[in-house]
């Protein structure tokens, strides 16, 4: 049995299957598996795109301001009952309270019997808590209509409540839940659209001064999974019965908030509140209970009863629906299936970059949808399901061309240098390497007496010796960026400016053969060089124009380059004989390197004639 290699898996019917896969699990697990990503991502969708504000809230803050202005700077029941009845007689349409009156229940009290007397002659709504012991019902019980069938969730079962004193409940016009519980993170992003103690059902707090700033008509429970009509408004609750609102932003708070201590000394008009639902509570933390939300890491619970008084008397309630889960699945199917298209057509930083956009259009096709519907579009779970399919394409396909590559090299390296098959593969858009004239700085180097170190040595250490300089050697011509054409017995041929573009070619060859003489000196001193006898190197150079390309018919090809200034380097490395030099460079490079160098005066090069040479001295 052959081995399972991924390279031979073909990546675009890989790509389509892991589409298909992603789409499964996405449409059976995403609600499970990244439930706290996706709700981490509605928090950051409810902020970006702001929900709609109800000019018909207003927020009464009991702050350090009013504290502060109050006598005795202590804000009791008596400062509570002027603040209700001012807001009553302002036209307030009805007032929910989150605070609970649960101590200091003495009904002759001066205090309490203000506070009562105030409460009887207005909308009030007093909030209750979640108690673990049964207790009396609250009152007055807020009217609500079943129409079945009706899914009644679990969750909306309490076993008790704290509550204010019996006598200010009997005096408000209802009892609602004031509770808030947080998801496992401790955010606060919905509500328990009612708690139901015995056969009593109390709405939220928030719902409940909705309805009444809505008319006060008796609401209708039914559908499975549950629903709520409001007067005219249909409200389609979670599957488990609970509400989900967008946190207001900072400025939509600061912009329906004002200080009680001003409503009490007159500094806001009583127009303010005529005709609104006005929510009293307080920012402080003694007071008030803070609670983290997407809005803000410790939000006043009044202002998050207000915001879900908000998204029902805005109509834009937050809500993921049933048929989203199918959607968001064919969705990431079609998306999965064009993502494996153009990872396996385009390059892989085509892909990768599409692969980005794509993630980006999903999360504004998110937000359009959010901003239009209120609908919660999973663009987290799609998101990490198009990436998916992305990685599985591009490492196949990624696999499958580095296959093809390596077999490429290793065919086409057997005709041309390895930087000339790198060129062609790593550029397929290159011209071909035949026929071109450019101007090119020719290196060739050979080794003083190696006929004499050949003859001397057994062939396997003779090897040995050759290896080791070779690689450096050739290394060295590589950091200075040039192409090691050929190695001719203990010669090295070696071009500066082909086959690609080298700016200061000339130079950078002076430099080469600089450091080449400097590591072979280096080299010989080394225990196995030095007991060997192992000679000096003898460099040439020149510069000028050749043609480079590749030379063969038939058999092997082989890619050099051809001209005066290739010949006269070849001429110039052996002349370092008779001159006793160990670089040679030639009249063109000397003019072209612009730097100095020592003149070796006129000598006579067989084949090219009469001309100065130069070199480097050590």
């Amino acid at each position: 049995m052959k081995p399972f290699r991924l390279s031979r898996v073909r990546p675009l019917p890989a790509g389509i299957l892991a589409s298909l896969v992603c789409a499964v699990l996405l449409y059976a697990y995403a609600e499970a598996f990244f439930e706290t990503q996706r709700e981490q991502f509605f928090d950051a969708l409810t902020q970006w795109v702001p929900a709609p504000q109800s000019g018909d809230i207003v927020v009464v803050d009991i702050d350090r301001k009013s504290f502060l202005s109050a006598p005795d700077r202590n804000w009791d029941r008596t400062q509570t009952a002027d603040l209700v009845a001012r807001l009553t007689a302002g036209g307030a349409r009805a007032i929910a309270v989150d605070f609970i009156f649960s101590t200091a229940c003495d009904a002759t009290e001066a205090s309490n019997t203000a506070l009562a007397k105030a409460i009887t002659g207005a909308p009030v709504v007093l909030g209750f808590l979640i108690a673990d012991v049964a207790a009396d019902h609250p009152v007055p019980v807020p009217p609500l209509a079943v129409r079945k069938p009706v899914a009644i969730p679990d969750l909306w079962f309490i076993d008790g409540a704290e509550a204010s004193c019996s006598f200010l409940m009997k005096a408000s016009r209802s009892a609602a839940a004031a509770f808030l519980v947080g998801d496992e993170d401790s955010r606060i992003r919905r509500v328990q659209a009612f708690s139901i103690i015995g056969n009593d059902a109390y709405p939220a707090l928030g719902v409940e001064a909705a309805r009444l700033a809505d008319g006060g008509r008796t609401p209708i429970l039914g559908g499975q999974p549950a629903w709520l009509r409001l007067d005219r408004r249909i409200i389609e609750l979670d599957e488990d019965g609970s509400l989900r609102f967008a946190a207001s932003p900072a400025t939509a708070i600061a912009a329906r908030t004002v200080s009680a201590g001003d409503v009490v000394s007159g500094a806001v008009a009583a127009s303010r509140f005529a005709g609104k639902v006005v929510f009293i509570g307080s920012s402080l933390p003694n007071l008030g209970g803070l609670r983290a939300t997407a809005s803000m890491p410790l939000e006043p619970s009044v202002q998050i009863h207000a915001d879900i008084a908000n998204a029902i008397l805005t109509d834009f309630i937050p809500r993921r629906d049933g048929r989203l889960p199918l959607f968001e699945a064919i969705f990431t199917l079609i998306g999965g299936i064009l993502t494996a298209l153009v990872a396996t057509r385009l390059r892989p930083v085509t892909s990768a970059a599409l692969g980005v956009l794509a993630i980006g259009l999903t999360t504004a096709t998110a937000a359009g949808v959010y901003a239009t519907t209120a609908w919660l579009l999973d663009a987290v779970s799609i998101s990490i399901m198009l990436l998916v399919v992305l990685v599985t394409t591009s490492t196949l396909q990624f696999a499958r061309v580095k296959r093809a590559e390596s077999a490429a090299r290793s065919k086409f390296s057997q005709y041309l240098p390895q930087s000339v098959v790198a060129r062609y593969i790593d550029d397929p858009d290159a011209d071909r390497a035949a026929g071109e004239e450019r101007p090119v700085t020719a290196l060739f180097t050979d080794i003083e007496s190696f006929s004499t170190l050949s003859q001397r040595l057994p062939p396997r250490e003779l090897v040995t010796l050759l290896d080791i300089y070779y690689a450096e050697v050739n290394g060295l011509v590589a950091r200075h960026g040039g192409m090691v054409d050929k190695v001719v017995g203990d010669a090295v041929h070696a071009f500066f400016n082909a086959p690609e573009d080298l700016d200061d070619h000339v130079n950078k060859a002076i430099d080469c053969a600089e450091a080449i003489r400097s590591l072979t000196e280096e080299m010989r001193t080394r225990p196995l060089f030095a007991q060997n006898g192992f000679g000096r190197t003898r460099i040439g150079i020149e510069t000028g124009m050749a043609v480079l390309g590749e030379v063969g018919a038939g058999g092997k090809l082989d890619y050099t380059a051809h001209g005066d200034a290739i010949n006269l380097a070849a001429r110039l490395q052996e002349a370092n004989k008779f001159l006793g030099t160990s670089i040679c460079i030639g009249p063109e490079a000397a003019i072209q390197s612009g730097r100095p160098l020592r003149s070796l005066d006129m000598q006579d090069i067989r084949g090219f004639g009469t001309m100065e040479l130069f070199t480097i001295d050590a």
